[in-house]
């Protein structure tokens, strides 16, 4: 039987809430209280918490970990012990092989230096020898699409190309385990498709994943799922079930933040053409979607995404990162900045969908932000039901008008 490429063994990870100094006569100053500070029971000084408790993992050659919990749940934690940019304060973790990780791609560039001299210093990165960098220059480069714009500073790039460079140097990097958390949700579907082929690719050829994602579609293909919350491990086991299991305790806040007001979660109302709330619309009538949030922090140029999932299996999305259904505000608030409570609309001619319910996930992000400023995977559920004149019982309601053509019907008649 084969060696795991990542062992972690009872792993606790202590972290601080602020910063203990900000300056040299800080450190030095407050070096002996620092020394004799007390710890409280669970080992802890002030400002301290445990963002990782106890946990244990084992991952295969060939075998996905998806990673789900709420904000604060220890999931970037794990990334970066994997990562080795963070040390355990407790057990062992152990990774045989290269580690490659899609974590914020292009961490590593200089804005000011050509794609071309960035390739070489995120290679080096990344850990592969300037040889192996030379050897796959080319390849990096057909990858990215990008054969005209290498003698360019990336400052000059767009966020599509800058994502398509720094996606193809990790792909170039031959690892053992690759670390991924959610850098594909940019770029444009081509892109995204390319990148998802590659990553189940290397999969096969015995590269383990782990990766971090807050659509739970994309985790369904993983081999096992992990639920964080608090540092602690709540489930780990096969998809379908821990989602459901995550996804019921997101359900319990979501009602919970409704009534408070507090938590700043997003949440959606459906409405129809006169404004009320319903719960459940015909396929062809107009509806609204109200987005509500807490912004406790300004946002410039809010992007507001609605991903309409069907509830019934039969209607899963298969390729990863796609939704059944999705609106999005992508560009048309721009020049906005936003703060503290605040609702968005949009207004849809008509939920030409399967009938059924459907759980909305909502995100909100900032237009160059690539991952989620806050997001809810269930702000809303609803139904789409049959028009009450329909004598159909197809899963999907299609707007139709038939009519006689006289000229057909009076050569039927001759």
């Amino acid at each position: 039987m084969s060696e795991p490429v990542m062992r972690m063994d009872s792993v606790w990870k202590r972290l601080r809430r602020r910063a203990e100094v900000s300056t040299l006569a800080e450190l030095v100053s407050g070096l002996p209280k620092r020394l004799t500070a007390r710890r409280d029971e669970d080992g802890l000084r002030d400002h301290e918490f445990w963002a990782l408790r106890d946990l244990s993992l084992r991952l295969m050659p060939g075998e996905t970990l998806g990673i789900v919990g709420p904000n604060g749940a220890g999931k970037s934690s794990v990334l970066k012990l994997l990562y080795r940019i963070f040390r355990p304060d407790r057990g062992s973790v152990h990774v045989n092989g290269r580690v490659t990780g899609l974590i914020e791609l292009g961490a590593g560039f200089h804005p000011m230096l050509t794609g071309r001299d960035n390739v070489f210093i995120n290679g080096a990165i990344l850990g592969l020898k300037q040889r192996e960098i030379r050897r796959k220059y080319d390849s990096i480069v057909e990858f990215a699409e990008l054969a005209d714009f290498m003698d360019m500073p990336v400052k000059n790039f767009s966020s599509g190309m800058y994502a398509r460079l720094a996606f193809a140097v990790a792909a170039h990097a031959d690892p053992a385990l690759l670390l991924v958390d959610e850098v594909l949700a940019v770029g444009d579907a081509s892109f995204q498709n390319r990148c998802h082929e590659w990553i189940e690719r290397t999969r096969r050829q015995g590269c383990a994943i782990v990766m971090v994602s807050h659509q739970m579609n994309v985790l369904q293909s993983a081999s096992r799922v992990l639920y964080l919350k608090a540092g602690r491990a709540v489930v780990l086991g096969a998809p379908e079930a821990v989602i459901e299991r995550y996804l019921g305790d997101q359900a319990d806040l979501t009602h919970t933040a409704e009534h408070s007001g507090d938590d700043g979660l997003p949440h959606a109302d459906l409405l129809d053409a006169d404004g009320n709330v319903i719960v459940e619309s015909p396929a062809h009538v107009p509806v609204r979607f109200r987005v509500h949030v807490t912004l406790r922090e300004p946002v410039k140029g809010p992007v507001v995404a609605l991903d309409l999932l069907h509830e019934d299996p039969r209607f899963r999305v298969s390729t990863p990162g796609a939704n059944l259904a999705q609106l999005s505000s992508f560009g048309t608030l721009r020049d906005e900045t936003v703060v503290g409570a605040t609702s968005f609309e949009v207004d849809v001619a008509g939920l030409h969908l399967p009938v059924g319910r459907y759980r909305v996930a909502v995100t909100v992000r900032a237009h160059d932000a690539f991952a989620a400023t806050i997001r809810n995977e269930n702000a809303l559920r609803f139904e789409v039901v049959r028009p009450s004149e329909s004598p159909s019982q197809a899963l999907i309601h299609l707007e139709q008008k038939w009519r006689l053509c006289a000229a057909s019907a009076a050569k039927a008649g001759q």
